[in-house]
Order: C-alpha cells, then structure tokens, then sequence
C-alpha cells in the first residue's frame, strides 16, 4: 500500500483511491514494460494524495480480491482511479484483462479466465462516489489470435458512466505500443504530465495524446470516453472536494461543449487515416491490376514466339502416331503369322509322332504347347514351346510358367541311383520356349541326342536317343551293362525319357526317374530308375 507523503490540497475534503496492477510475467508472451509501468505510476499517484493499492503480475484470483476492495473503499465516497497495463483482448465487443497463467485455449475461455473491464466500471459506479478514472494501457497484440475464430484487434469502446472517464492507450480496435525504453509509450507521456498542477485531467490526457502520437507519427492515437461535467485537477490548482465539484457545475455546458469539439476533431482526424488508407489500397489495388496486365501481355508474347514451335511439335506428334499405329498393324499381323506357324508346328509334330510310333513302335510322351520338332538327323538343340491348357490342371500363369522355365535355366548333372551316367543337360529360356543341349562326357555325349523336351502337368519330360550301332540288343533294366555296350558300338537304338517332378524340388535338386520307352513293354512293366538333376552351374 502507497500512501502520500504529504497530502496535496486536492486532497483535502475528500478521499483519493487508486488501485494498479501491472501483468508482464506471461508465460508465452512476455511483455517489457507494464509492471514498470504500474509501479511507477503508483509512486506519481501516491505523491499526489491517493491510497494506492499496487499489484504486479497477479493471477484471477488476486485480481478479483483487489478490484472488490477497491470497489469497498470507493463507497467512502471521492474520486477512484484504476490503472491496468498488461495484455488485453476484445471477444465479441467486450474487453478482457488477462491474468498471469490465463489458460486461452479458445475465445470461450475468456469469460472464465479473465477479468471483464467492465465488471471494474460496474464497481466504480455501484459504489455512488463522485468522480471516477479508468486508465487502459492494454491494447497490445492479443497473444491469442490463433486460438481465437472471431477476436479483434485492440479493444473496444466503453461507454463512461455518469461521472466518470475512461482512457485508452489507442484507438478502439487498434494496437498501442509496448514502448522500446523502460515504461510503455503510453505510459511515458502520462507520467510526464500526471503531475503538472494546474490544468484539468481532460487536458493531462490531451496532453499525452499529443506527445504520443508526435512520436509515432500519428499511427498511434489515445482516446478517452469522458460523461464528466465539471474539473478535476490531478496535481491541485483549484479547490477540489465535494462542495468544490458542485461549484464547479456551472460550467458543464462549456465542458460539454469542448467535449464534442474535441470529439469532432478526433472523428475528422480518424477520417482522414481512413480516407489514406483507402487511397493506400487502391493504388496497391491499381499496382496489382498493372501487374497482372503486364504478366498477360508476357504469356501472350511468350506464346507468340513458341507457336512454330509448337506447330513442329504437332506435326511431330502426328508421324509418330502414324508410325505407331503400322507398328500395331505390323505387330497383329506377325502374331496372326505366328499363331498359323504354331498351328502349322502342331500338326508336323503331331504327323512326325505317328509315323515314329509306326516305325518303332514307340508311346509317345505327353507334351505341352507347340511339340517339339524333332529332326531326321541327330540334332544338338531342341526348344519347347509355352504349356497349353491340361484337361485336368488349370492353365499356368504366364508370370508363373516364365519364372519355371527362368528357374530352370542353367546346366544340370542328370544321376541315378544305380550309377548310370548320363549327359549333363543345358538348359536356357527364350521368350516362352525353353531350349536344351547335352553336355560332358563325349563318349556319351557323341552316341546320345536330345529328342524331346517338353513341360506337362509342372513336370519337365527329356527324352534322349541312342543312335543304332551293330551289335545285339541289351535290356535297359541291367543299365551298366547297357551303357558299356553303346560304347563299344554293340548296342542298337533305344530311346530313354527322364521326368524331372519340379514340384518335388528340394534344397535345388529335382528328383527324376529315368525308364526305356520304346521296346513295346507296358508301362507298369518297366523298370524305373530313380534319380536327380543336380545344377552344376
């Protein structure tokens, strides 16, 4: 609590009561100047005969005690005056004071987490005392713009109830300065002038209004609401209480009067910051017009200047899709080619395969796709077409038979069980067909060629001849003895098929089983020997 000193004249009939509070401790958004503020203007208001009660960043609570005793005092009757400095914030047309730890999460929260200034007005004015002052230094950016959908800038206009004048550091809905020295600006100019003796409290505000908005350049403009009828003196200079204020009356249609002019004066002035600004606007307005016609003017030139470009472009375009479309008809007609040829291989193979059966009295081996065209002489490489369609299975895939016959691709070492060697099997995918060659040994090799290869049911089918030589026949169920006499030339032509199951496959070996198929033995009756095909690279 401050108390004068040494109470001035002013001071004399009637009581002085002031209560100030500065916020600056704000969690997110500090502010510089207000409890600088508020306690220096504390100390002025002391030394000029008030009761001050000095709070600087306080909570709800505390300020809500504060402004109910306040509200207490005033009923000895006198003159009160607040001052608050700190953020303020307008929702919805009325004006918040913010506390230290305010939670803001939302516009709707203001009502709940700050303090109304006109809840301060509502006390001054039920307390019936005769002369009351509001000083607002709050009308800094709001903090809480993001969290808010509707809030303005500034605050908004109070009306001052009989009796009473209400003073702003700005405009309605405008933004004051928080000051780059150690009090706000606002606050500079009225410590300056608080004190001088002598001149009414409506020309201590004009006075402060002058200096503040000299230093801004106008952009900054102070205001005050005032219903007071009568002078008050701040610092004494004529006699102050309650019978003096009553004297004092009598001039209260000149003081209304003044008031008006002065008001007039500040609509003109706002007029004219409104008029520059939207002079300001138009011209920005008629700058961005002159830009997008020179931008127009630039596409239109830039456009000009590609259109042989374009046009070659076009002309371009239009070979290519010429010669797109003969590659297409190109394309069908090889594949309607193609197709024939298939059919064509077909029935060769189905041809060749009768007569060989005719002749040697051979089963044929069940094939897949296109057959395998087996030539008059020995030949060292036979392919086989794409797998067709199987009564029982479900056609593959054309990615799956791709990754089979990828899979296959390589060279493999054909064993048996019983130790039969056999020719080293190359295997490549073309396309859709998979070509094989026999490789190793040329002892073998050389009496061996592979006539067969086909893919039925994901099972792969090899089938490899024995070129004839003199000598007599030997059964393939004693296959040691077999193989020595192909290699002494005693033994005539046979034929051997292989089964590679690929289902079967495990750690990359395919299980096979070898069998004789061309001395007329019924099927059940041959002897099968069982092996593998190891990859050997």
């Amino acid at each position: 609590m401050l108390t004068a000193a040494q109470a001035s004249p002013a001071s004399a009939d009637a009581g002085r009561y002031a209560l100030v509070i500065g916020n600056s401790a704000y969690g997110d958004k500090p502010l510089k100047n207000p409890a600088n503020d508020a306690r220096d203007v504390a100390l002025a208001l002391a030394n000029l005969g008030f009761e001050v009660q000095l709070k600087t960043d306080v909570g709800l609570r505390a300020m809500e005690e504060a402004i109910r005793d306040f509200g207490l005092k005033l009923k000895r009757g006198g003159v009160g005056l607040f001052y608050y400095a700190g953020h303020g914030v307008q929702v919805q047309g009325l004006n918040y004071l913010v506390p230290i730890g305010a939670r803001m999460g939302s516009e709707s929260d203001a009502k709940y987490e700050c303090v109304d200034a006109g809840r301060v007005l509502g006390k001054m004015e039920d307390a019936g005392n005769e002369l009351n002052i509001v000083i607002l230094d709050a009308c800094r950016n709001n903090p809480f713009t993001r969290a808010f959908r509707s809030v303005d800038q500034g605050l908004a206009r109070m009306d001052a109830p009989t009796g009473s004048l209400v003073a702003y550091a700005t405009a309605p809905n405008s933004v004051a300065s928080d000051g780059s020295g150690k009090n706000g600006l606002y606050t500079k100019y009225l410590l300056d002038n608080l004190a001088t003796p002598g001149i009414p409290i409506e020309e201590v505000f004009k006075r402060v209004r002058i200096g503040v908005m000299m230093e801004t350049g106008k952009k900054q403009v102070p205001w005050e609401s005032s219903s007071l009828a009568g002078y008050f003196y701040l610092a004494g200079g004529q006699p102050q209480g309650t019978a003096a204020y009553a004297a004092s009356q009598v001039n209260a249609a000149q003081i209304a009067q003044q008031q008006r002019q002065q008001e007039q004066r500040l609509k003109e002035y706002l007029a004219g910051l409104e008029a520059e600004k939207r002079q300001v606007e138009q011209e920005k307005a008629d700058l961005v017009r002159l830009r997008q016609q020179l931008d127009a003017d630039e596409a239109r030139k830039l456009k000009e200047a590609q259109a042989p470009q374009e046009a070659r472009l076009k002309e371009q375009l239009a070979i290519l899709e010429t010669e797109r479309k003969k590659l297409e008809r190109e394309r069908a007609e090889l594949a309607a080619a193609r197709a024939k040829a298939e059919q064509a291989q077909k029935a060769a193979q189905a041809q060749l395969e009768k007569q060989a059966a005719a002749q040697v009295g051979k089963v044929q081996v069940a094939s897949v796709g296109p057959g395998v065209v087996v030539p008059s002489a020995p030949a060292p490489q036979v392919s086989v077409s794409a797998p067709a369609q199987s009564a029982v299975a479900k056609p593959a895939r054309a990615d799956d038979r791709a990754a089979v016959l990828q899979r296959l691709a390589g060279t493999w070492r054909l064993e048996t069980d019983t130790g039969l060697p056999l020719p080293m099997l190359a295997l490549k995918p073309g396309g859709d067909t998979l070509y094989g060659t026999l490789e190793g040994d040329p002892r073998v090799v050389n009496r061996m060629s592979l006539t067969g290869l086909a893919m039925e049911d994901g099972n792969l089918h090899v089938r490899m001849s024995v070129q004839p030589l003199r000598g007599n026949a030997v059964d393939l169920n004693d296959p040691r003895r077999f193989l020595r006499e192909v290699l002494r030339g005693q033994q005539r032509d046979v034929v051997l098929e292989c089964v590679g199951y690929l289902r079967a496959a495990e750690n990359g070996d395919i299980p096979i089983f070898c069998e004789r198929v061309d001395d007329g033995r019924p099927q059940d009756q041959r002897r099968r020997v069982a092996g593998r095909m190891v990859r050997a690279w």
